[in-house]
């Protein structure tokens, strides 16, 4: 006997005994009666025999089907790839099918070959997973309403020059289209200007020869305070909590220009100075800000209620202890910080914008302290602006409205490394993230600063995580508080470390380049505008904590997009390529 004969008369046999232990059709009608009425666990019994008793009755019926045709010819064994022999039409290799996206309304008619994609749609469309092709939504605040995550924070960490910044902005687009207001009030490239001007936003500068932030500016807070009732428990509360943000800003500049942290006393003058500034019939209020030289020229005069906060007993002992605060002070009222922080205020947030964008590129890179101070500060600004609507709007004041709004706080490693001072002063001034539902998402290149000062737990409490291209080193620094399968680590690594470009890319870009150059007006450039690098608009998304998958992404951006030039951040290399490429011409 053949071994094809074989299997079916097995086949055939074993139809046989299975049939055996089948019911007959009254027995079977006995058993389903007794399911029906039967309680508890004898219930469950019951309905698993009837269960099983039509699984058997479909297996018999299937071996007897496939082994008889009435026919004298033998049948070709079926298998989970098809019938094999001569005209079987066996698969060795079963190809996928076509994967396609739609509600269950609409995709219920394709049942059984319904399966759940790791493709999360949680807020603005972002790109298509790398694996399916599936698209991949998220933003922290929808992600956050939808219970994806516990809290609407979220940390993203990628090499330079990798797309942090135009899936910023993509996010930055889904939060503007449901009337979210985004606030970038660091901007110090800038990458965000041109996408706040193009839908209308608010851009103010802020920096050297530019904008200026008070810190003593009471500002809409302020405002807010004005419009609850004189006296009333939440006027004092809110009171004091402009006052505390007004005594955190001004620490936060004295410990950067000191690049120290302030002795305990030091602070505790700061704070009688400040509420002796704006004090009843004060010459200072919500009109007439108090400038830092102000707060100097008080504390240099040294009124009672200060000399005892230093608890000095002459006024020599007093001069000689402030003397360390008054060089401080100094600091920011002379120079490039007294340019920025010593005049009245020219920033003011206008919540009713789609968009808000402080523009700090006007302070050069090689400033670490300025920069780190008008980044802090700037932050400030956006919060406080937050709270106050908030004030407004729990106190029911008219035309007052809660605000969602998304605060985007891009470059913090350049706060952090002046020192740890620096966290507790940035935490200080993100604390109602939490309490008010506002989100936030913090941007870096790497862990390394935040490690250094100890600052670890800033990423700890972000509940969604977008890691881009980084190296092995850095996935290590991440590993402490997430958890990278080793597929996920080969392919994070792998975008930063590939180079390579595809043969037909290079083939584009000669061809472009060719046509570019051969033109009666000249287009030199338009080759390199196609071109990216391997590894670019690559992120890795990960939600909640645990060894749960992430699902890889790459940042699709539509055509209208790329025509408005809101993602065009290297206009000045190509500009110098194009000159390079028209002299090579000429």
């Amino acid at each position: 006997m053949s071994a094809r004969n074989a299997t079916r008369s097995s086949r055939l046999l074993t139809a046989e005994k299975i049939a055996k232990t089948l019911l007959s059709d009254e027995e079977l009608s006995r058993l389903e009666e007794q399911a029906a009425t039967a309680t508890g666990l004898k219930k469950a019994w019951k309905k698993s025999l009837v269960t099983r008793q039509y699984s058997r009755r479909a297996t018999v019926e299937r071996l007897t089907r496939i082994n008889t045709d009435g026919f004298d010819r033998q049948v070709a064994d079926l298998d989970a790839r098809g019938f094999d022999g001569p005209g079987g039409g066996r698969m060795s290799t079963v190809m996928p099918p076509v994967e396609y996206r739609g509600t269950s309304v609409q995709v219920a008619g394709i049942y059984p070959w319904i399966v759940g994609a790791k493709a999360p749609l949680l807020g603005t469309p972002l790109g298509r997973h790398l694996t399916t092709g599936a698209a991949v939504g998220f933003d922290p605040l929808y992600a956050w309403t939808m219970k994806a995550i516990t809290a609407p924070s979220c940390f993203i960490c990628a090499l330079n020059g990798f797309g942090k910044s135009t899936l910023l902005r993509r996010i930055a687009l889904g939060d503007i289209a449901r009337g979210t207001l985004v606030l970038v009030p660091g901007d110090v490239k800038p990458d965000l200007r041109v996408l706040a001007e193009q839908v209308g936003g608010q851009v103010s500068e802020v920096g050297y020869g530019t904008g200026a932030i008070n810190p003593l500016d009471r500002g809409p807070i302020g405002d807010a305070i004005e419009q609850l009732p004189a006296g009333s428990l939440e006027r004092d509360k809110a009171e004091f909590a402009l006052h505390a943000r007004q005594l955190n800003m001004i620490c936060a500049l004295l410990e950067i220009v000191r690049r120290g942290p302030l002795k305990d006393f030091e602070e505790t003058l700061l704070a009688s100075a400040i509420r002796l500034l704006y004090a009843p019939g004060s010459q200072f209020d919500n009109d007439h800000a108090a400038r830092i030289e102000d707060l100097l020229t008080l504390i240099s005069t040294g009124p009672e209620e200060l000399r005892d906060d230093a608890v000095a007993d002459t006024a020599e002992e007093y001069r000689g202890q402030i003397k360390p605060l008054l060089r401080s002070l100094r600091a920011l009222v002379k120079g490039r910080f007294g340019e920025t922080f010593n005049r009245h205020s020219t920033v003011r947030i206008d919540i009713t914008k789609p968009m808000v964008d402080l523009d700090m590129s006007s302070v050069p890179p090689g400033d670490e302290l300025m920069r780190a101070a008008v980044l802090l500060a700037g932050w400030n600004e956006a919060f406080a602006a937050v709270e106050a609507a908030h004030i407004l709007a729990d106190n029911k004041v008219p035309g007052a409205k809660s605000i969602a709004a998304h605060i985007i706080l891009d470059e913090v490693w350049q706060v952090i490394q002046t020192g740890s001072s620096a966290v507790a002063r940035l935490d200080a001034v993100q604390r109602l993230q939490r309490s008010m539902g506002v989100a936030m998402t913090l941007v870096t290149h790497s862990l390394a600063d935040f490690e250094k000062v100890g600052a670890l737990g800033m990423i700890e409490r972000s509940r969604a995580r977008i890691i881009g291209p980084v190296p092995e080193a850095e996935l290590d620094r991440l590993g402490r508080f997430m958890k990278f399968s080793q597929a996920e680590r080969a392919m994070v690594t792998g975008w930063a470390n590939d180079t390579t470009s595809s043969v037909d890319e290079k083939k584009t870009l000669r061809q472009a380049r060719r046509k570019a150059l051969a033109s009666a007006d000249g287009a030199p450039g338009v080759a390199d505008s196609t071109r990216t690098a391997a590894g670019v608009g690559h992120f890795l998304l990960k939600l909640g904590e645990g060894a749960t998958p992430g699902t890889p992404f790459k940042v699709w951006v539509p055509q209208a997009e790329k025509d408005s030039g809101i993602h065009d951040t290297d206009a000045r290399l190509r500009a110098a390529d194009e000159d390079r490429g028209t002299e090579f011409a000429a």
